[in-house]
């Protein structure tokens, strides 16, 4: 469970990073998402209707990450609420006394040490996907972080780009969001499928 929930603590971080260093997603078009989103401590159905309601998926993680991290009890929809009044992220997590920096300080550090512990495992399941040697991955490590090198295997199958390419982009100093719009994908496809690299690593390393 708390592997589980380290997964989605990534990916929620995530979205209050800089837009260099994250996914960007669009909004969902479709009222209908996976059927199970693992330990967010909210229901299918309540989801759902969010998404019926016109919130969108980075909306919706965002409202969530807020909530489960304010003093108070909060539900999704309350924190949804108040930041379409506000118009901001920032201003919406002040008024709910969330401390975003401090968090997403926190996370990193305990996402740093998780890539840190599991390295070999999650080198040898990028392998297996990506179909590179781990020695090769681990060259790659010399210019970008395991958490970028996951983004980016989940780039290259998404756009049948070879994973090297988007590894020199990054060196050549483009931003994610860049080599997204450049590869012409949906961004919200390439976070999806990072999310799938991420369950397969924990279905790894919880055998």
């Amino acid at each position: 469970m708390k592997k589980h929930y380290l997964l989605i603590s990534i990916l929620s971080i995530s979205l209050f990073c800089n837009p260099q260093n994250i996914l960007t997603v669009k909004a969902h078009n479709q009222p209908q998402i996976e059927a199970r989103h693992m330990h967010l401590h909210i229901s299918d159905q309540e989801i759902n209707d969010l998404i019926k309601k016109g919130y969108s998926k980075q909306d919706i993680f965002k409202a969530y990450f807020i909530a489960k991290h304010a003093k108070e009890k909060l539900d999704v929809e309350t924190v949804l609420k108040v930041y379409k009044q506000k118009q901001s992220w920032g201003a919406t997590a002040k008024y709910f006394k969330v401390d975003i920096e401090k968090i997403k300080k926190a996370h990193f550090e305990k996402h740093k040490q998780f890539y840190e512990k599991n390295k070999t495992k999650i080198i040898q399941y990028l392998a297996t996907y990506t179909g590179k040697s781990p020695s090769e991955l681990d060259k790659y490590l010399k210019d970008v972080d395991l958490h970028f090198l996951i983004v980016a295997a989940a780039i290259s199958k998404k756009s049948n780009t070879d994973l090297s390419q988007i590894i020199q982009d990054k060196k050549e100093g483009k931003h994610l969001k860049e080599i997204i719009s450049k590869k012409k994908l949906d961004p919200e496809s390439v976070f999806d499928e990072a999310k799938n690299i991420h369950k397969g690593i924990h279905r790894v390393i919880e055998k």
